[in-house]
Parts: C-alpha cells; structure tokens; sequence
C-alpha cells in the first residue's frame, strides 16, 4: 500500500463513510492482511466504523493461540494517526475488548509490535 498517498489526505466528512475512505479502508485491510500473512498472523476480523477501524489478529503459538487488537482513530478529526499512532494490544480471547495495556506505533511497525506484545506474554 502506498501510505504517502494517504498522509496529509483530507478525508471526506459526512452521515455516511464517503468513498475516499472506503477506498483507504479497503486498502488498509489488504494491507494489513498481507503483511499479518507475511508475519505469521491471520487477519481474524476486521471491523469497519464510521471513519475508523479496529481488527483482530491470531497467531498460534505453540497449543495456544493468541490475538491482538489494532484500532486506528478518526481519520477526519486526527490527522495521520491512522499512519503514525496505531492503537496494538494483546487480548485475552477474541472477544476481548478491553485488552492489555495499550500501546501505540507506527502503521508500518504494526506486526513487529504484536510479535513483541506476544512474545512478553
């Protein structure tokens, strides 16, 4: 995915998500399935909001398998933290949504921060 295409973008406002950024978060899950696939992850749900998202990832790790959560914020109201301040953390079960203790990270660092988040646990 070609993320400098996107920084800066002025992304549309409205009752509905306009198109520009169901294009994004179409290429945002694409991106994020391919490099979750290349790490060893599965995508195991992506959940599509207004102007943001949230996904789940799993990797089996041994005879257990875990999962981490990956929100991005409003893409109108906080300018390129969709890029550079990812929301990562580890979840108990799948529909964990409180989680462990958040930490944040660049959207090109995603997959080595849940490495690091699963190997501490």
């Amino acid at each position: 995915m070609n993320i400098e295409k996107w920084k800066n973008h002025e992304f549309s406002t409205g009752s509905s998500a306009g198109k520009d950024y169901l294009t994004f978060q179409r290429q945002m899950k694409a991106d994020l399935k391919k490099r979750a696939a290349d790490a060893g992850f599965e995508l195991t749900r992506f959940d599509p909001n207004h102007y943001e998202f949230s996904a789940v990832l799993s990797k089996q790790v041994h005879e257990e398998k875990k999962y981490i959560y990956v929100s991005i914020s409003d893409v109108r109201f906080f300018k390129n933290a969709w890029a550079d301040h990812v929301l990562v953390r580890t979840m108990a079960h799948d529909k964990d949504w409180t989680g462990g203790r958040n930490t944040y990270c660049r959207w090109d660092q995603v997959l080595k921060q849940a490495e690091r988040l699963i190997d501490r646990n």
